[in-house]
């Protein structure tokens, strides 16, 4: 028969509390219940409680403390936890003889593997959700975890997003799931900050952004929004989500429908959490290239306008299919993710674009480096000019330590507009940030001065 002291709500092993300010604290419960024999010895009071512990090396954070509210079957208590770990949680029945005095420590649940650091929401479709293929180096990390779709914490591994015991969640997938970003991400961001990183599974593969849009139904956000409050918070979202919107019907409501879905998620948070995006790659069965272009543009534009959101280029990746980034591509991206939010190692992009006679300058800003050609890349079939007449044919590239020069094969006319890796499948962006590898940011059909 039970007796001792019960975790039943508020904390499971290997979970991952966001922290603010230094540490994390959250309300935790159960039940308790004094050994028969105690209870004929006579104990003058009975507590249930909790302390806490370092795993690496045994050492107490804090000694036994005695639960806050406590009834005839039932405690609660709110543990704090410093930022780090991995920490282990114990507790126990505390009860005192009424003959002698002494304290008589019952057996309770442990929690082991917990983690006080950043908590992080993985949202949008398929490569969101992981469905990368082929072998590459992305082992588990005991630093990082994550809250699979079952509603258990767990030392995260591919795939983060599975159906295991989850019947009913809206974002477990219908097909099998791959390799994603985010065990590389955790790796990474860990090392970089010392903490513990919590993933929360919340994608679906082919989802589009009305998915999220609670003025249509929402339930991908409204599932997201549940599963961070069930967390007890997190740092940010990082979202990779655009292809299924990429169309002449959907690409001109997807700013609209992003911004909405952003401000409600931040109203439900009661907080300004950061989006972090992933700007899309390519496509190689092309079916929609304005929209495509479109979708990346809009990405662009989202990152500049809005406060706290952040873009990350994909362009030049390696797909694992036709639209999948390869698992090689998701370890590199990952690392990139957790640099961009911890170092701020932005990619660099193009500020003032200047049409005269028959060139064109494009001056790079945000470089950390210089600007470097990719070996083997023709960076004429990267860029494309137009005016009034139509398209210009280019008859060189060349750059500068953080500029790019196109020349053309006739003289501009009227307006000109300049776009950089458009289409679904376009070359490989080639020119990077000497030091930070990072690619220019694709844009499409930006005005000329």
């Amino acid at each position: 028969m039970f007796y001792g002291t019960r975790i039943t709500f508020g904390l499971q092993s290997w979970q991952v509390v966001q922290t603010d300010g230094g540490s994390a604290s959250l309300r935790i419960g159960g039940s308790w219940r004094l050994e028969e024999g105690a209870k004929r010895a006579g104990v003058s009071s009975v507590t249930p409680e909790y302390r806490l512990a370092r795993e690496d090396d045994n050492s107490l954070v804090y000694d036994w403390t005695g639960a806050d509210e406590v009834t005839e079957k039932t405690w609660e208590a709110t543990v704090r936890l410093p930022r780090g770990g991995l920490y282990r949680l114990e507790t126990c029945l505390d009860a005192v003889s009424a003959e002698t005095s002494e304290h008589w420590r019952f057996r309770g649940d442990i929690r082991t593997h917990i983690g006080a650091g950043d908590v992080f929401a993985m949202a949008g479709q398929s490569n969101a959700a992981g469905y990368g293929k082929g072998v590459a180096p992305d082992p588990p990390d005991v630093m990082v975890h994550v809250l699979r779709n079952s509603g258990k914490w767990d030392m995260a591994a591919h795939p983060l997003n599975d159906a295991t015991d989850a019947p009913d969640c809206p974002n477990a997938p219908m097909g099998q799931t791959g390799t994603s970003p985010f065990i590389s991400f955790g790796r990474e961001y860990a090392g970089f900050t010392g903490a513990p990183v919590g993933l929360i599974a919340c994608a679906q593969g082919g989802s589009s952004i009305s998915m999220w849009d609670t003025r249509q139904g929402g339930r991908l956000n409204r599932n997201m929004i549940s599963k961070i409050q069930r967390a007890g918070g997190a740092k940010a979202v990082l979202w990779y989500q655009g292809c299924a919107d990429a169309s002449a019907q959907n690409a001109p409501l997807y700013a609209e429908r992003f911004k909405y879905m952003v401000g409600e998620t931040r109203r439900a948070l009661e907080t300004d959490i950061p989006y972090y995006t992933f700007q899309l790659n390519r496509y190689d069965a092309p079916h929609d290239h304005d929209a495509w272009n479109a979708i990346r543009q809009i990405q662009l534009d989202l990152s500049r306008e809005m406060d706290g959101v952040y873009l990350l280029p994909t362009s030049g990746m390696e797909l694992g299919d036709e639209i999948h980034n390869s698992s090689r591509a998701s370890v590199m991206l990952g690392r990139q993710l957790a640099r961009l939010i911890c170092l701020g190692e932005e990619a660099p992009r193009a500020g003032k674009i200047s049409a005269r006679g028959s060139e064109i300058h494009i001056q790079i800003t945000g470089l950390a480096g210089e600007l470097q050609k990719q070996c083997g890349q023709r960076p004429e079939e990267c860029f494309r000019a137009r005016d009034e007449r139509g398209i210009i044919a280019l008859t060189q590239v060349t750059h500068g330590p953080d500029s790019i020069r196109l020349t053309l094969a006739r003289k501009a006319e009227g307006d000109v507009f300049v776009s950089c890796d458009m289409e679904e499948a376009p070359f490989a962006a080639p020119f990077r940030d000497s030091v930070t590898s990072l690619p220019v940011v694709p844009f499409y059909d930006v005005k000329a001065d």
